[in-house]
C-alpha cells in the first residue's frame, strides 16, 4: 500500500513538472532594448496617444555618428495597447529595462500628463530613476533625431540627464519617482525640463516647464531656469553674471544653501535666506580690492531682487513647484487644504535675503 502511495506521489510530481511553463526568459539576442521613448498627442481623439520608441541596433562600430537605431511609432487609444501593437512591428521582444529617457510631447503636456505618468509607474520594466522631459515641439521629433557625435545608440540624450557627463546649471533633471510624488502630493507641483533640437545636430536643455497636477502653466526662460535651479537646491555649483556697475562681474557660486520659513499671519510671508560661497571669475582689470565689498553688496541685493521677481512670477501662474504648500501643511493646521490654500498662496509675500561669502578673487588676483 505504501509503495503504491509513493509511486502515485512521484507520478503527480512528474505531471506538475511537465505542466510548468518556465520563467519566460528570452536570450539577449532575442530582445530589442528601447533607448528612448516619446509620447505625443496624435490629434485623433479616438487614438490620442502617438507612441515612438527608439530601438538600439547592435553594431561593431563605435565611431561618432555611426550608432544605429530603429524608430517605430504608432497611434493608439491607450499607451499599454500601443506598446503591445508595436511588438507586432518588430521581430524581437521589446525591453524598456535600459530606457533612461522618456519624453512627453509639448502638445500632450499642454493637455494632461497623468495618463503617461501612471502608465510608467505601473510598468515593471521601467526604472523609477528614469529621467523625464518635454520634447519640443514634439517628442517624436526629438527621439528620432540622430546626433552626429553619438557613439552608442541613444547615449547622447542619456548623458544630458546623468551625472557622468555634462553638469549644466541650466539643466533640471526630473526622475520618475519624484514626478509621481509631485503629481499626487498636495502642495507640491510637477517640474519638467524641455528638450529641443539645436542646429539639427544635437539637443539643448535649458528651460523648465512648471505644471499644475495635469498640464503646463508656465515655461521659464533659460536665465530664470538657472535661478530656479539655484533656489530649489537642485544645483550647488553655478555661475552668476552681474553688471554692477559696468563693466560686468562674473562670480562662481561654489556652494548654495537655501532655507525658508513661512509665517502664519494675516499676511503670510515667506522669508527665504540664501547663503553662497563665491569666487570672482571676471572683474574689471583696474578694479581695487577695497571696491569688492561694495560690489558684493550690490550683487547680493540684485540677486535677492531677481529671486523675489521669479517667486512672484511663479506665484501668479498658480503653481507651487517649491512646495510652499507642503511646508505650510506640515507646519500649521489647515482644515481644508484644497479650499483654503489657493487663497493663502495668492496673498503670500516673499522676502529674500542673500549672503555671499567671498572665497577668492580668481586664480591670478
Amino acid at each position: 500500500m505504501r509503495k503504491k502511495l509513493l509511486l502515485s506521489t512521484i507520478f503527480l510530481y512528474m505531471i506538475c513538472f511537465l505542466l510548468l511553463s518556465g520563467c519566460g526568459f528570452k536570450d539577449i539576442d532575442k530582445r530589442y532594448f528601447v533607448v528612448g521613448t516619446g509620447i505625443d498627442y496624435s490629434g485623433d481623439d479616438e487614438k490620442p496617444f502617438r507612441i515612438t520608441i527608439k530601438l538600439a541596433v547592435p553594431s561593431v562600430s563605435i565611431d561618432p555618428g555611426n550608432s544605429k537605431t530603429q524608430i517605430e511609432a504608432i497611434n493608439s487609444a491607450t499607451i499599454a495597447e500601443g506598446v503591445r501593437m508595436l511588438k507586432a512591428q518588430v521581430d524581437k521582444e521589446i525591453d524598456f529595462g535600459h530606457c533612461n529617457v522618456f519624453l512627453i510631447g509639448e502638445e500632450m503636456a499642454n493637455r494632461n500628463i497623468q495618463d503617461v505618468v501612471y502608465w510608467m509607474s505601473r510598468r515593471r520594466d521601467i526604472q523609477n530613476i528614469a529621467a523625464l522631459g518635454i520634447g519640443s515641439p514634439s517628442a517624436e521629433g526629438v527621439i528620432a533625431k540622430q546626433p552626429t557625435v553619438e557613439r552608442f545608440p541613444g547615449n547622447s540624450l542619456n548623458l544630458f540627464f546623468s551625472n557622468d557627463a555634462t553638469e549644466s546649471s541650466f539643466t533640471y533633471v526630473e526622475l520618475l519617482t519624484d514626478l509621481f510624488r509631485r503629481v499626487n502630493e498636495k502642495g507640491l507641483d510637477p517640474i519638467l525640463p524641455i528638450v529641443e533640437i539645436q542646429n539639427d545636430t544635437t539637443y539643448v536643455v535649458n528651460r523648465v516647464a512648471l505644471l499644475n497636477k495635469e498640464k503646463i502653466n508656465l515655461i521659464l526662460t533659460p536665465e530664470e531656469t538657472q535661478l530656479f535651479n539655484q533656489i530649489s537646491g537642485h544645483l550647488k555649483i553655478t555661475n552668476v553674471f552681474g553688471s554692477f556697475p559696468s563693466p560686468p562681474y562674473v562670480v562662481s557660486l561654489n556652494n548654495v544653501k537655501t532655507k525658508y520659513s513661512i509665517s502664519n499671519e494675516e499676511q503670510p510671508t515667506v522669508i527665504m535666506k540664501i547663503k553662497q560661497a563665491v569666487t570672482f571669475e571676471e572683474e574689471p582689470v583696474n578694479e581695487k580690492s577695497e571696491d569688492q565689498h561694495k560690489v558684493l553688496k550690490e550683487l547680493q541685493n540684485a540677486y535677492s531682487e531677481k529671486c523675489q521677481q521669479l517667486l512672484v512670477k511663479i506665484q501668479e501662474s498658480g503653481v507651487d513647484p517649491l512646495g510652499f504648500g507642503l511646508r505650510y501643511r506640515a507646519t500649521y493646521d489647515l482644515a481644508d487644504f484644497d479650499e483654503n490654500w489657493p487663497d493663502i498662496y495668492k496673498r503670500m509675500i516673499f522676502k529674500v535675503e542673500t549672503k555671499m561669502i567671498t572665497q577668492g578673487a580668481g586664480l591670478l588676483r
